[in-house]
């Protein structure tokens, strides 16, 4: 997938500029629908499975989820990670780890909450339209709280109908980026956590 290119930042930038706050009113309605549009989506699947393509510096790695409800099944490399909805497993075969926390439900962090990944609606994000062109658009989410980890929210999406294609994620001064590649009704049941399936894994518990 090519990244959207810079000089439609450019562009709305210099018709913001141009146009007065007119303009600037018409992008943010605009964004606002297409992040209400991309949660009904997701809330009109009850359940699902999405593909993902994850980028971290030099690290790049595949994985996938499925969600059924309030639940999600996780699995990535040697991880995998199984949600019951209020608390969360995350298996590392490579260390024979399991570590058991809450859900952080308030998180879009697609790899924390997939639950919620596509969910930015209310007043937590404030959505900018960074451009929109070919059939896609690039949404700039900000957080309405200077307190948390999670920074600005680059969502990448097309528009007929609107699915997520990218996230960017400023993390900690990191930038996370998340591909989808694939999104498709849930086929199988959803796994549960089973201790008996790990027996001998070293468990950490946080709840």
């Amino acid at each position: 997938m090519k990244p959207f290119r810079l000089f439609s930042i450019y562009c709305f930038l210099g018709a913001c500029l141009l146009g007065g706050m007119p303009f600037a009113s018409s992008a943010q309605d605009r964004a606002g629908q297409l992040v209400e549009r991309l949660a009904a989506e997701f809330r009109g699947m009850p359940s699902y499975r999405v593909e993902f393509r994850i980028q971290v510096g030099t690290f790049d790695a595949v994985g996938e989820y499925a969600v059924e409800g309030a639940r999600y099944n996780l699995k990535m490399g040697d991880a995998e990670v199984y949600s019951e909805g209020d608390v969360r497993y995350e298996v590392d075969r490579s260390r024979r780890e399991v570590t058991i926390a809450p859900v952080d439900t308030t998180s879009r962090n697609l790899l924390d909450n997939p639950v919620r990944a596509f969910d930015f609606l209310g007043d937590a994000y404030r959505p900018v339209l960074v451009g929109e062109e070919n059939g896609r658009a690039v949404v700039r989410l900000t957080p309405a709280s200077a307190d948390t980890e999670t920074g600005e929210i680059l969502v990448t999406v097309t528009t007929s109908p609107v699915r997520p294609v990218e996230l960017a994620y400023d993390f900690g001064g990191e930038r996370i980026v998340v591909t989808v590649t694939r999104i498709a009704p849930l086929s199988a049941a959803l796994p549960h956590y089973d201790p008996a399936a790990f027996q001998g894994f070293e468990t950490i518990d946080f709840r």
